[in-house]
């Protein structure tokens, strides 16, 4: 009788496993094809970092992604980070230094750069359940862990809203450390100019440009 009892038991575990990531799955599904949709996107969001012991910092910043262009640009109070297919420009305001790097170096990073696409790939995930969040009402929690073990990353958090657009993102490194981005004022499909994504090192007078490539 224990016997088919702990039986029983692992397949209603094994089920409850699989729908779970069945659930997860379908939201994650809708989540991409709303933001694949969108040619444009821009928000502001806010990050917060938690370290394992002291005190948290936040930092506002916003992100505007031109996808035909394959371009983004982040502003942050001390930085401006620059993007495209090949390269990345980092510009460090407090230092007045720009370091140039290849576009695949730190793909495994997870950002604001890519922080609407990292979930496609890499990653088991499960449903969790639901949050009420205010002025947003309910919003899904997916959890998902990466498949490669050698990556910074023990969990990430996706919370997603009822237009399937990412709520926020909270990730646990291995040193107990989180970070936590959460996306307000989204707007799609709006004309961003090209130039504006572009790094044009005569918007910063004086800076080092440091090419890493």
């Amino acid at each position: 009788m224990k016997k088919l009892l702990y039986v029983v038991l692992a397949v209603f575990i094994a089920n409850t496993a699989f729908a779970q990531s069945n659930k997860a799955k379908s939201i994650l599904d809708k989540v991409s094809a709303k933001y694949d949709s969108y040619n444009t996107l821009q928000s502001n969001f806010l990050l917060k970092v938690t370290p394992r012991t002291g005190e948290a910092s936040t930092v506002n910043g916003k992100i505007l992604v031109n996808k035909p262009e394959d371009k983004f640009k982040i502003e942050l109070a001390d930085q401006d980070i620059y993007g495209d297919a090949n390269t990345t420009w980092t510009v460090s305001k407090e230092v007045k230094e720009v370091q140039v790097n290849s576009a695949d170096e730190g793909n495994q990073k997870i950002g604001p750069s890519n922080i609407f696409t990292f979930y496609k790939k890499g990653f088991n995930y499960k449903y969790v359940g639901t949050n009420n969040v205010a002025k947003e009402g309910k919003v899904d929690v997916i959890d998902l862990v990466p498949t490669d073990k050698t990556t910074n990353y023990q969990k990430i958090t996706l919370r997603v809203n009822s237009k399937s657009h990412i709520h926020d993102v909270s990730i646990l490194d291995k040193s107990g450390a989180k970070y936590t981005y959460a996306f307000n004022a989204l707007y799609v499909n709006h004309a961003i100019s090209n130039a504006s994504l572009q790094f044009n090192k005569q918007n910063y007078p004086g800076y080092e440009v440091v090419d890493l490539r």
